[in-house]
């Protein structure tokens, strides 16, 4: 704006402020968000990489934390606004208070010296009525049998999508899923960044992919390169199933 009267500037001063105010509201007028969703409760983030892994085993970078950790639940998580990070349960009952053995596995008391710690052992207690997001993987029949678990090629040759699936289905989460995830760390086909690491804490890892590399080695020798590789039928020391939830 150009002021003509210059004889009073603090006119001008006053009507150019008033000018700017006028263009001036409550609401973002940049916002890249619907106007629909103020009132919601709706938290918003964001990457700046593309994801790569969204595999709980194989996944490593913040940026795909955005992702998983909206998607999979681990036993406990971080409290939200607590500093220093406090660790809290999520599917689990409770944060575990580990005991601890010596090199014979002998328990020791709590106070004992670090020096006579060999083992460190946590007992997790999963939460009961914990639910899979319906999935087709899950699907079954009226007499319990899976639909969509021995497809072929041309069964899925017009289905690109989870939505081209007609049946969905759920099951409860339960603490074998877990000791499962523990073993596919392990899987010689996945290369989990953090398998390495994790076979200096969790006892029998590094053994236990010994035995599945010797497995598909064996599979592929007698022509059965492309077999699912079950890691219920390898047990694992290390980790035990005492019951449904724990």
């Amino acid at each position: 704006m150009v002021c003509q009267d210059v004889r009073n500037p603090f006119f001008c001063l006053i009507l150019l402020v008033s000018l700017l105010l006028a263009g001036c509201g409550d609401a973002n007028w940049n916002s890249p968000y619907s106007a629909a969703e103020n009132s919601e409760n709706i938290y918003y983030s964001s990457f700046s990489n593309r994801p790569k892994h969204l595999d709980p085993a194989q996944s490593y970078s913040s940026n795909e934390i955005v992702f998983t950790g909206q998607i999979y639940e681990p036993p406990l998580q971080y409290h939200f606004l607590k500093r220093p990070y406090s660790l809290i349960p999520l599917s689990a009952t409770e944060v575990p208070r580990p005991y601890f053995l010596d090199k014979g596995g002998k328990r020791l008391a709590e106070n004992v010296s670090r020096d006579q710690i060999v083992y460190s052992v946590y007992e997790i207690h999963i939460q009961p009525g914990i639910q899979y997001q319906p999935h087709p993987a899950f699907a079954k029949d009226t007499s319990g049998k899976s639909l969509y678990l021995d497809l072929n090629p041309e069964d899925l040759a017009d289905r690109n999508a989870l939505s081209d699936f007609n049946e969905t289905g759920t099951r409860e989460l339960i603490a074998a899923d877990y000791v499962y995830q523990i073993k596919r760390l392990a899987h010689p086909k996945l290369h989990s960044p953090i398998f390495g690491l994790m076979t200096e804490y969790i006892v029998g890892l590094k053994e236990y992919s010994k035995t599945l590399r010797d497995v598909v080695k064996t599979n592929e020798s007698e022509g059965r390169k492309n077999q699912l590789l079950d890691l219920q039928q390898y047990p694992k020391s290390g980790v035990e199933v005492v019951d449904r939830y724990t």
